[in-house]
C-alpha cells in the first residue's frame, strides 16, 4: 500500500545486486497494439478492436512506487520493468517494439541485456528483501468462482478427494474405502469459506455438500455452534477462519 492508501499488485519482482525488475504478466490473446502518444493499449482478437487498461502504465506506476520506497530507505539501485505476455499465441504488433513488452520466452534475453548494461551496486540485498517483505500483504482469496464450476459433495480425504462421501445417521461415509467421519464437515466448510465466502445458508449448505434434505442441513448447521445471523428464510451462518481447528469438536 502506498501513502495514499492505494495498493500495488505486482506479479513478480526480481532482485539482483545490479538492478530490480518488476514483471507485469498478461495472458492476452489476439493482435496487440500500442499508441504511445495516447497511452492506448488495444487488441484485435477476432477482427474486432478492444481497448483495455494499459499494462505499461500499470507497471510504470509500480516502478515509481518502488523508487520512492528505495529513496526513503536510502538505497540506491536501478528499478526496471517489463510487460510479459504469457500467451505464446498472441501477436505483438510493431508498435510495441520500442517498449519493454515481449513474450515470456524473451525474459532471459531481457535480463541478460540489463546485466550487460548495468554496473553492480553496493546495495544490501538482505536489507532490500527484508524491506520488500515488510511491504507485502497477501490478498484475500478471490471469490468469483461460479458454484456450477465446483465439484459438489464432501470429498473423501482417505481416497485423495476422488470420491464423494454420503451423510447417514450423523456421519459421512465413503462407499469406496468405507471411511466414516463426522469431522469432515469442518474441512468441507473450510473449502466453502475459501472458495465462496464466510456466509453460508441452509440452501447453500445443501447445494455445496451435495445433499438432498434441507431439514437435515438445517439441523447440522444449527448443531455446529456457528454464529447465526438473520431470521427465518434469511438465516445464515458465519464460517470462522479457524474452522479446521473445530474438527476436535463432536457433532452429535
Amino acid at each position: 500500500m502506498n501513502e495514499k492508501g492505494y495498493s500495488h499488485q505486482m506479479d513478480a519482482i526480481l532482485v539482483t545486486p545490479f538492478f530490480i525488475v518488476i514483471f507485469e504478466v498478461k495472458l492476452l490473446s489476439g493482435v496487440l497494439f500500442y499508441k504511445s502518444a495516447q497511452h492506448e493499449f488495444y487488441r484485435i482478437p477476432n477482427d474486432k478492436r478492444e481497448n483495455f487498461r494499459n499494462p505499461l502504465d500499470q507497471v510504470y506506476r509500480h516502478q515509481l512506487f518502488l523508487e520512492q520506497c528505495f529513496r526513503k530507505w536510502q538505497i540506491t539501485i536501478p528499478v526496471h520493468f517489463s510487460v510479459v505476455i504469457a500467451n505464446q499465441q498472441a501477436v505483438l504488433d510493431e508498435s510495441l517494439e520500442n517498449f519493454p513488452t515481449f513474450h515470456i520466452s524473451g525474459v532471459p534475453n531481457f535480463i541478460e541485456y540489463l546485466y550487460l548494461n548495468t554496473a553492480k551496486t553496493n546495495a544490501n540485498m538482505n536489507m532490500i528483501i527484508a524491506k520488500l517483505k515488510q511491504l507485502y500483504q497477501a490478498l484475500p482469496p478471490r471469490r468469483t468462482i461460479s458454484l456450477d464450476r465446483l465439484r459438489k459433495g464432501v470429498l473423501c480425504r482417505w481416497c485423495d478427494y476422488k470420491h464423494v462421501m454420503f451423510y447417514h445417521y450423523g456421519s459421512f461415509t465413503c462407499n469406496v474405502c468405507k471411511a466414516k467421519s463426522r469431522d469432515v464437515v469442518f474441512e468441507t466448510l473450510y473449502h466453502y469459506r475459501t472458495l465462496l465466502g464466510e456466509k453460508i445458508s441452509n440452501r447453500q449448505f445443501l447445494e455445496f455438500f451435495g445433499m438432498t434434505n434441507i431439514k437435515v442441513c438445517s439441523n447440522i448447521l444449527s448443531r455446529l455452534g456457528l454464529e447465526q445471523r438473520g431470521a427465518k428464510k434469511g438465516t445464515y451462518y458465519i464460517i470462522p477462519e479457524n474452522i479446521l481447528s473445530w474438527s476436535k469438536k463432536k457433532t452429535e
